[in-house]
């Protein structure tokens, strides 16, 4: 959400540590939006700080100076991000609707108060048992249809609700770490806080997460805190806010948290990965699935298809053969779920659209029957096993689950008859969670984010929300926040590293290696750096600062001294700087440990032949041809030796069987010089004018590509400058 300029030059000065500068970009905007409160707040804080000034002024030494400062900035800050809260409201028409809906309640928003609400239901719904059996399911339905509405405005009231006190923040603590308050409550709570602290830091409620997450009994609550405090770090605002630092250091010594930092990094990582996910199973498993399925879909509903007696002796084995191709799919997607894919995100990313999603605490409400858009539907079709089994173990998030539901209740009537009655006995099957793994804190968290993943993605006023998941802020990958670099946590740096170059996601792997301390750079952090500075996209600054991808690798050699992977890596760079010479005795070590390898032997022979070293080259490339002939990169490397050695028919005959096959532009280059040198000019020239239509190169490649050998072979300039003409 985008904010005055002047609000953006307060936060700036603030983190900046600039008192001074933050007070009178404070000023600035309030002058241009006027307001009598701020007004009073912003002048008692100069008075303050000019207090302050005047003290120092005159020579005192006061020691609590610096705390006195730390204490303005923060009292700074919560003004500001206030204002600024109350700003980003007033100039959303989303946002002014909440706030408006909020405020036309009366109801009290005290902590003790909202503690009491909570309690009652809690109460309420225990006694429930004591009310006849003929009212006890109305009384109960109007129970939670109150309770949801209150959760709901709940939910909108900490989304938006000011800088909390540290009075607030320990009573709400205790609520959301309270036996007597509903779980799912505690859950969206946290849900909400999580979201209020995305929008703008606020210490208090960050420390009250951390607190939820350390004392917990219910994990689902414990999860949630957990995601929450995590995406919420603010590293730039620990220079206002040092607790923080403090806080996330405490519990990094704790090793099971580190080993859940671990696992969360992972699972946000396949969160943003969905979409590639998505068109996966539409692209290669879906249409696998389709085109061998028993039943079709038509105006009237679902009809089975019937078997045609003939396919068995037309087609013997062919239904067999459906049979396993559909097996193989299936199992592909769960592969890709049990390895932590979002594989339901593409098929249940349709189903957003119902009235119930336009409640923004809805996308956050843990799954219960009980709620009354699902007692509504429940109502309508009644008890249905096959429905209650998708709901109690399918392997759906709690948003996918509210969306199978309503898409259930419009569909069940166009289902056939016999697999209807299947459905409501529980006959069918479906792909159940065991019940331990429902209760896993890793599969907790992962639902979890995909709620998130969804609401941040498909949630029709997205854009009045800060997504942790966007690829354009490092929110999502925030083992690469500062906060982590030189902690408990940095030993675990390199797995993550190895992930994300797994996932192919080079750019998140240099981020992360950025953020390593000098004391955690060990082997493996400089081979990734040398393979990631070596396979960076152009434009992106190099993983290490001051650091090219030859002195990664060496530095990798200095510690563990013939490492074959360094010794490989370093070869490469040396060979892209025109450095043969020390690429060769490079290769030579590696031909040294592991003679048989090819590639090796290749390398070497190609380092020989740019030393121009032709003979000794022809040694390896002739016994290489002939173990193995189909190779064409053998074959490349041997011509473009045999016209540097001037044996051009030889090469002639290579460059004729490769351009019979799978044409690279480099085969048409090198045959047209090979051409040139032995007096074919028509023929030079056509390969050339190919080469160049194929590259979008320009005629002087040709000239400048091989410069000293066209020299060597006693291509004059006059002849150069007639090559141009004709190309």
């Amino acid at each position: 959400m985008d904010t005055h300029q002047s609000l953006k030059e307060v936060f700036s000065h603030l983190k900046a540590r600039n008192l001074s500068a933050a007070i009178s970009a404070l000023e600035a905007f309030l002058s241009v939006h006027p307001h009598q409160v701020n007004s009073d707040r912003l002048h008692a804080l100069r008075t303050d700080y000019q207090l302050m000034a005047d003290y120092w002024k005159r020579g005192f030494k006061d020691p609590q100076l610096p705390s006195l400062y730390q204490v303005l900035l923060q009292r700074m800050y919560v003004l500001c991000t206030n204002i600024s809260k109350r700003y980003g409201i007033e100039h959303s028409s989303f946002l002014s609707s909440i706030y408006l809906r909020l405020h036309m309640t009366a109801r009290d928003w005290s902590p003790q108060n909202l503690r009491e609400e909570l309690e009652t239901f809690v109460s309420e719904m225990a006694l429930l048992d004591l009310e006849p059996e003929n009212k006890r399911e109305t009384k109960s339905q109007e129970l939670y249809r109150q309770h949801q509405h209150q959760m709901n405005v709940l939910f909108d009231y900490i989304y938006t609700s000011d800088i909390w006190t540290d009075g607030i923040a320990g009573a709400m603590e205790e609520i959301l770490l309270s036996p007597t308050v509903d779980a799912n409550d505690q859950q969206m709570m946290v849900s909400a806080v999580m979201l209020s602290l995305l929008e703008h830091f606020d210490m208090a409620k960050f420390r009250t997460l951390i607190h939820v997450y350390e004392q917990a009994t219910d994990e689902k609550v414990r999860q949630r805190a957990l995601v929450g405090w995590v995406l919420a770090i603010d590293s730039e605002a620990a220079s206002i806010y040092p607790e923080q630092i403090q806080l996330v250091e405490k519990l990094l010594e704790d090793e099971h948290c580190r080993q859940e930092l671990v696992e969360l990094q992972k699972q946000i990582i396949f969160c943003i990965n969905a979409e590639q996910d998505t068109r996966t199973i539409q692209k290669e498993i879906m249409p696998d699935l389709l085109n061998n399925q028993a039943f079709r879909m038509t105006r009237n509903g679902i009809e089975e298809v019937e078997e045609d007696p003939m396919e068995d002796i037309l087609h013997p084995g062919e239904q067999e053969h459906k049979l396993e191709q559909v097996e193989e799919s299936f199992q592909r997607m769960l592969n890709m779920q049990k390895q932590g894919s979002d594989i339901y995100f593409g098929g249940f990313s349709q189903m957003k659209r119902f009235s119930f999603f336009n409640e923004l605490s809805n996308w956050f409400v843990p799954f219960y029957i009980h709620h009354p858009a699902v007692a509504e539907v429940l109502g309508k079709t009644g008890q249905n096993k096959f429905l209650q089994m998708m709901m109690e173990k399918g392997p759906f998030c709690n948003s996918d689950k509210y969306s199978f539901t309503f898409a259930f209740q419009q569909v069940v009537d166009r289902i056939p008859q016999n697999m209807r009655e299947m459905l409501e006995r529980g006959e069918a099957s479906i792909n159940e969670m065991p019940t331990e793994e429902l209760k896993s804190p890793t599969y907790i968290r992962r639902i979890y984010l995909q709620d998130m993943y969804r609401f941040f993605r498909l949630f029709p006023q997205r854009t009045e929300f800060v997504d942790p998941f966007s690829t354009e802020g490092l929110r999502y990958l925030f083992f690469a926040d500062p906060v982590f670099s030189e902690t408990h946590l940095e030993p675990s740096f390199n797995e993550i590293t190895a992930f994300l170059l797994k996932q192919k996601r080079t750019r998140e792997a240099a981020l992360l290696l950025a953020n390593y301390g000098e004391a955690r750079r060990d082997f493996q952090f400089w081979m990734m750096a040398g393979y990631l500075t070596q396979h960076q996209p152009k434009g992106l600054k190099a993983p290490v600062q001051d650091y090219d991808d030859l002195q990664c690798y060496a530095k990798a050699l200095e510690l563990q001294p013939g490492h074959e992977r360094a010794l490989v890596g370093y070869a490469k760079a040396l060979f892209s700087r025109g450095r043969y010479a020390e690429a060769l005795d490079t290769y030579n070590q590696l031909m040294a440990i592991r003679p048989e390898k090819k590639s090796y032997c290749l390398n070497r022979a190609v380092s020989l032949t740019n030393l121009g070293q032709y003979a000794e080259a022809l040694k390896d490339l002739y016994r290489l041809n002939y173990e193995s002939p189909e190779d064409q990169n053998v074959s490349r490397v041997l011509a473009w030796t045999l016209v540097c050695e001037g044996k051009y028919e030889a090469a002639e005959k290579i460059y004729t069987q490769l351009l019979a096959g799978d044409v690279q532009a480099d085969d048409l280059l090198n045959y047209g010089y090979c051409l040139w040198f032995c007096g074919h000019i028509d023929e030079a020239a056509d390969c050339f004018h190919r080469f160049l239509k194929e590259t979008g190169a320009t005629p002087e490649y040709i000239l400048q590509n091989e410069a000293d050998l066209l020299k060597e072979k006693g291509i004059t300039e006059p002849e150069q400058q007639l090559m141009l003409y004709i190309l």
